[in-house]
């Protein structure tokens, strides 16, 4: 039997029983070189810590750490108390305020699922007791969090810049406008739903009132401000623009908003780490499984195919797309985004299309993987915080999937929306 046939065989037997996806593409890959090829096994650990020493990796402890820190710290219900004032006043306002609070959020922690377990604490319970269905108000918290990889920072644009050495800045810059899409959409589909069912409007805070909630939410707000213009700035890269974003949001959480004890530093920092290890473990062995790939050819082989079906970038990405969001059925985002992109980017550059569209469209597709059954992690979370079945849940985020899906076309065949930041503010 070939590499490839242990390779595929081994992982797909492990995914069957159960073994996490991490752990199984480890001992696939291990399985195939030692029975399908006469390479040392030291080989196994050169390629695994290989693609870790990368320095733009060193953003992602410090993103961790700004949301782990942004949860505990008290930013959260500010955010909800600062989105209120703008859009509480819309047809079914909690639902309106819960994706213009995760808008604001996606810009300080950079990762969907702590803006869906932030977001979904506070505001599941809210909704429902305004009302809204359980599985309705889960189902948008699931959702609205898919914005947090697009909006910078990014934890995803990070892996997707460390693997491709395309430009971190670059892919922040691009992911501003599609990010302000998913939220339009977003919340088209909740006032049409609210309006249907008849979800009430929030009553507005006095003008006194709102400007103490604007002055509290201030230090939260500067946050992406202080990131994305430190960037473009030139001030400092994106990988130091995360231990900023760290430190600015351990200060503000214990300095300004007091919600955070010196005392509870240790807990948050140990699970900054274990999150961070979980990340970085999915990595290194995707990236033993990409090697391996890239040895027998694959890459090369899908280009000379596809360049032979089709000469069409238009559909090369409906394609692409299709497969990615099948795929995403059965694969987490992260593991997934490091498995397939080192095989699809020499299509990428034989097709001629600019490598952060590429990224943005890719990175938004797998968040759609997010919040769909099996494997969803926001679906998890939300169905365990609204105490609703993922039957219940399934029937209500169907709306949602689709006005997503909808952007992921916009964003796919109007390039302008990726990169017109990048053009102009990032040369």
């Amino acid at each position: 039997m070939s590499v490839l046939g242990y390779l595929v065989i081994i992982f797909l037997l492990l995914l069957m029983v159960g073994v996490p996806v991490a752990v199984s593409m480890a001992i696939a890959s291990i399985a195939a070189i030692a029975f399908g090829t006469d390479l040392p096994m030291v080989v196994v650990g050169q390629r695994m810590l290989v693609i870790l020493d990368s320095f733009p990796f060193l953003a992602l402890p410090f993103f961790i750490a700004a949301g782990v820190f942004m949860d505990r710290g008290g930013i959260t219900q500010r955010l909800v108390d600062f989105s209120a004032i703008f859009v509480g006043r819309i047809t079914g306002g909690l639902a309106q305020v819960l994706i213009g609070t995760n808008l604001v959020m996606s810009g300080i922690s950079g990762a969907a699922t702590a803006d869906c377990a932030a977001t979904g604490s506070v505001l599941i319970p809210a909704m429902k007791r305004a009302g809204y269905s359980a599985a309705f108000a889960s189902a948008l918290t699931a959702a609205a969090a898919t914005v947090g990889p697009i909006i910078p920072p990014s934890i995803m644009f990070v892996i997707y810049g460390a693997i491709t050495n395309v430009s971190i800045g670059a892919l922040f810059l691009g992911g501003v406008l599609p990010g302000l899409l998913m939220g339009l959409y977003l919340m088209i589909a909740a006032y049409v739903i609210s309006k249907r069912r008849g979800y009430p409007k929030m009553v507005t805070p006095p003008w006194r009132e709102a400007i103490r909630i604007t002055i509290d939410a201030l230090p939260a707000l500067f946050m992406p401000v202080l990131v994305l213009g430190g960037i473009v700035g030139g001030v400092f890269t994106p990988t130091e623009a995360g231990a900023v974003a760290a430190v600015f949001c351990f200060l503000i959480s214990t300095c300004i908003y007091r919600s955070l004890k010196f005392s509870d530093v240790p807990e948050l920092l140990l699970q900054t780490g274990i999150l961070t290890a979980a990340i970085m473990l999915i990595v290194s062995a995707a990236s033993l499984i990409g090697w391996i790939l890239a040895r027998e050819r694959v890459p090369d082989l899908l280009v000379v195919s596809f360049m032979q079906w089709t000469s069409s970038p238009v559909v090369f990405l409906a394609c692409i797309n299709v497969f990615l969001l099948l795929l995403g059925f059965f694969f987490e985002a992260v593991s997934l985004l490091i498995l397939v992109t080192p095989v699809i980017m020499p299509l990428v550059h034989n097709y001629g299309i600019d490598p952060v569209h590429f990224g943005v469209m890719m990175c938004l597709n797998l968040t759609i993987a997010l919040i769909h059954p099996p494997i969803g992690m926001n679906m998890f979370i939300v169905c365990a915080i609204g105490k609703v079945s993922v039957r219940d849940y399934t029937r209500e985020v169907i709306p949602f999937l689709i006005v997503l899906i909808l952007a992921l076309i916009c964003v796919t065949y109007v390039p302008s929306l990726v990169l017109y930041l990048p053009h102009l503010l990032g040369g």
